[in-house]
């Protein structure tokens, strides 16, 4: 973890922000590296952060056993650990009318337009990659709302400012982006 600023002190306190926000969210250990570069004369923020290799997604298969009768999918669930998790998925794909849980075991879904084979149920992967966002755009200056993304398989990659960003930084940002993927 580096965070470079030419004021020493300003980068000591990004440093301690960044450790604390981490923290908070329990991404230490998800994170290979990551590097901060600040530039507060011009107001350029860049966050490059490299990501752990995350768990595999959890499918419907993982956690239960189903079959199609009448038009109706019928979900017989073995494992509640994810059950919050798959009605969430149901109700945005298939809509909270189509989805009845007739007790805490089952879950019927009218004229089902999902192939529950295919359904992943929870992404990790997503789930952190939404966490190491929050945590860059809570180390970032309040008021930096022009940003470029450069985010690409296991790299998260901002660049921010106040202000539209000069083409001139572009180079810096490809510079820390190399500078962490080869990390």
């Amino acid at each position: 973890m580096y965070v470079e600023c030419y004021d020493e002190v300003g980068a000591q306190v990004y440093d301690t922000l960044l450790r604390h926000t981490l923290q908070d969210l329990k991404l230490a250990r998800a994170i290979t590296a990551i590097k901060i570069f600040i530039e507060p004369r011009e107001a350029l923020f860049i966050g490059v952060v490299k990501l752990e290799k995350a768990s595999q997604p959890i499918y419907l298969d993982d956690m239960a056993t189903y079959k199609t009768e009448n038009g109706i999918l019928k979900i017989k669930i073995e494992n509640e650990n994810y059950l919050p998790d798959l009605l969430r998925v149901l109700w945005m794909k298939e809509g909270r009318k189509n989805v009845s849980q007739p007790d805490r075991y089952k879950i019927e879904i009218t004229n089902p337009s999902i192939e529950p084979k295919n359904l992943i149920v929870v992404d990790p992967s997503h789930e952190l990659k939404r966490k190491v966002y929050d945590a860059l755009f809570r180390v970032m200056p309040e008021g930096f709302r022009m940003t470029r993304n450069a985010s690409e398989g296991n790299m998260i990659c901002i660049m921010s400012s106040d202000e539209i960003i000069d083409e001139k930084w572009n180079k810096k940002f490809n510079e820390v982006i190399e500078e962490v993927k080869n990390q």
